[in-house]
């Protein structure tokens, strides 16, 4: 069979570079902890300094047996309303954060509670380069059956694979992906070289950054003559 996967343990070299990528899940609601007592110590200094400027206030204009004029009232009365008002936007903003992270880490953290990453051998039929003419950059098409290849994308400007570990494509190669987010970990070539003198495309005839380390499933025949029409 041109691919086979199997699931293996994830390494520890792999988790790290997930945790780099993903986080830890509760990293928002963590990192945000030290923001009560701020608050807190700000409200209760504000207090303190309106009691201080109010005291000549109420205190000369008060002739009565309360101690307590309507103006202290009022400004403590305001300033527990913008205590609840700022814990309620804080508190907000914490579960909005959370959500937001979750929808775009959430699949690196899943991968990372699963310890598990697939293991993709591939024998390649043939290779196909092409230059992209807006970028630069050269695309490597690995062809794994009729219908499906490979995409390798080079570093822009110095001429090694994106997700390889090895600069020099060859007839193997053994792909390590986390499951859920896709992300290559590992690409590494054994076997004998192949090559491909690098041909000129416009931009939309190759595939685009998405499909770096994925199999793109189009017909071998389709994937010449769209790269030929993209050089007319």
């Amino acid at each position: 069979m041109p691919v086979t996967s199997e699931a293996r343990r994830m390494a520890p070299a792999e988790r790290q570079r997930l945790s780099a990528i993903g986080g830890a899940p509760g990293g928002a609601w963590r990192s945000a902890w030290w923001s009560w007592p701020m608050l807190i110590c700000a409200l209760v200094l504000a207090a303190w300094f309106l009691l201080r400027g109010l005291e000549p206030l109420w205190g000369a204009g008060h002739r009565g047996p309360d101690p307590v004029a309507p103006e202290l009232i009022a400004s403590l009365g305001a300033a527990l309303l913008l205590a609840a008002i700022a814990i309620w936007a804080s508190l907000r903003a914490t579960r909005s954060a959370r959500r937001n992270r979750r929808r775009v880490f959430g699949a690196y953290w899943d991968d990372l509670d699963a310890g598990m990453v697939d293991e993709e051998r591939y024998e390649f039929l043939a290779l196909l380069s092409v230059r992209d003419g807006e970028t630069g950059v050269t695309v490597h098409l690995l062809r794994v059956d009729e219908g499906r290849c490979l995409v390798v994308y080079d570093k822009p400007g110095d001429g090694r694979a994106a997700c390889a570990g090895d600069a020099q494509l060859r007839r193997r190669a053994l792909l390590r992906r986390a499951p859920r987010s896709g992300l290559v970990l590992s690409l590494r070539f054994e076997g004998e070289a192949l090559a491909s003198e690098p041909s000129d495309a416009l931009g939309w005839a190759t595939p685009g950054w998405e499909w770096d380390g994925r199999l793109w499933d189009l017909e071998w025949p389709q994937i010449e003559q769209r790269l030929a029409r993209g050089v007319e």
